[in-house]
């Protein structure tokens, strides 16, 4: 595996980026949970309170949560940025976690003092994540495509709360603004899910593919492409939904990211077939999983927007959601956990003891196993969606349950893993090298 360009010395302590990627799954288990309990009055209205506290396990509990850790973790090490005050990093943590379980409760429960607290927590929680983040982008000099797409997620990031807040406080009559709530929502779900989840998977894509899966490197200038076609289409639509537009308005804003998207589907498949290695692992098999996903979910969008009932946007957030991003950052976990496990407690000790590789901290053979029972889960989900059965549904809800359980008691079983202790030995040489500067002894007369 290659580790060039890599500022291993700055990485943060190793519970930092831990902590996150190890709630991320307890998050995806939540979800299914809720999925198994409520069944398909999950998919009555997209603009269900429990719809949304669904959709917000999902992005804000496995995505926003994973994406955190990967950003504290990434930025000094990939970028080289100095991220201000690191124990500040643990802080946001506790905030991102009760704020996510108070909003997901308090929308299920409809309980508005809950959803008051959420708000508070999140807003705080997440404000803190950007000032630090952004004092380390924004400074730092790396020319990489991968700075780029940070910097803009970062500032995606910053959008969606703001648009999150203003949207929360129209539904609760907390305040009037001369802004259309659904022009908030798709505003919000646009820098959401385009610019915050989509650029940071695409942008971190362009050094770890070739970084883990031993690939050639990333063209630059496709990368730029892509980040430019992109963010053109998350300006262009944003403005269109705040002032309100005629539907061919939206496709043609649209169309840029969507030839953006395809493009890098294309490129990295591209660069996967023609890899150095071809032994298959279980996160390459999640990343085929997410590409393949990515590419009907975005002919979804235009379909949508010409059909009265919903179905068709239930399955963009089912692909999109589940099968692209969460996919992804599923089969990265099993590469970055085991790795940053192996930097932090092994490294130091190659020469001395015989230290595990990678796999043998995490196994394939169980991840197999949990990608396995994730693409059942995805693909009972999805039927459950289109032909509208309860009882599908409810059980692809379990079944998303166990498989986020399977990773998560993967993730729990690698961190807890301890090197032994290193006894020091002396070789002779070396015990004989200590006295080498001694005065002769004085011979007794």
């Amino acid at each position: 595996m290659k580790t060039s360009n890599l500022s291993l010395d700055q990485a943060p302590p190793e519970d930092i980026p831990f902590r996150y990627m190890i709630t991320g799954p307890a998050f995806g288990m939540l979800a299914g949970l809720i999925l198994a309990v409520f069944g398909d009055n999950m998919f009555i209205t997209a603009w269900s309170l429990d719809t949304v506290a669904l959709v917000h396990a999902i992005t804000l509990g496995w995505l926003t949560m994973i994406m955190f850790g990967a950003f504290y973790q990434m930025v000094p090490v990939l970028v080289g940025g100095h991220v201000p005050w690191t124990g500040l990093a643990r802080g946001v943590h506790y905030l991102l976690t009760a704020g996510i379980l108070a909003l997901v409760v308090g929308l299920l429960t409809w309980w508005i003092p809950l959803v008051v607290v959420a708000v508070i927590l999140l807003t705080t929680g997440v404000t803190g994540f950007l000032v630090q983040l952004s004092a380390a982008l924004f400074t730092v000099k790396a020319n990489k495509p991968v700075v780029y797409a940070m910097r803009i997620s970062v500032v995606c990031l910053a959008v969606t709360l703001v648009a999150a807040v203003l949207m929360i406080g129209l539904l609760y009559d907390w305040w009037y603004i001369p802004i259309d709530r659904a022009g908030l929502k798709y505003l919000h779900m646009t820098t959401g899910l385009l610019g915050w989840v989509s650029l940071l998977i695409i942008g971190v894509s362009f050094h770890v593919v070739p970084m883990f899966y031993l690939t050639q490197a990333f063209s630059d200038r496709v990368a730029y492409l892509i980040i430019a076609l992109i963010t053109l289409s998350i300006i262009v639509l944003s403005t269109c939904f705040l002032v309100g537009v005629d539907r061919s308005w939206l496709i043609a804003a649209g169309t840029p990211a969507l030839i953006g998207l395809l493009v890098f589907v294309w490129s990295i498949l591209k660069l996967l077939w023609q890899r150095q290695r071809k032994m298959v692992d279980t996160t390459l098999q999640f990343w085929k999983l997410g590409l393949i996903s990515l590419m009907p979910a975005v002919f979804m969008i235009p379909v949508d927007l010409y059909r009265y009932d919903e179905t068709v946007g239930y399955l963009f957030g089912i692909l999109f959601l589940l099968g692209f991003a969460v996919a992804i950052t599923n089969g990265m976990l099993y590469k970055i956990v085991p790795f940053l496990i192996w930097l932090h407690r092994f490294s130091s000790l190659v020469g001395k003891i015989k230290t595990p590789s990678m796999k043998d901290i995490i196994g394939d053979k169980p991840a197999r196993i949990q990608f396995y029972v994730f693409n059942i889960s995805l693909l009972t989900i999805t039927l459950s969606v289109i032909f509208d059965i309860d009882i599908i549904m409810r059980t692809g809800g379990l079944l998303w349950t166990v498989s986020s359980l399977l990773l998560l008691i993967q993730l729990v079983q690698g961190v807890r893993i301890t090197p032994p202790e290193v006894v020091e030995t002396v070789s002779q040489d070396d015990f004989a090298a200590m006295f080498k500067d001694l005065p002769p002894p004085v011979e007794n007369k």
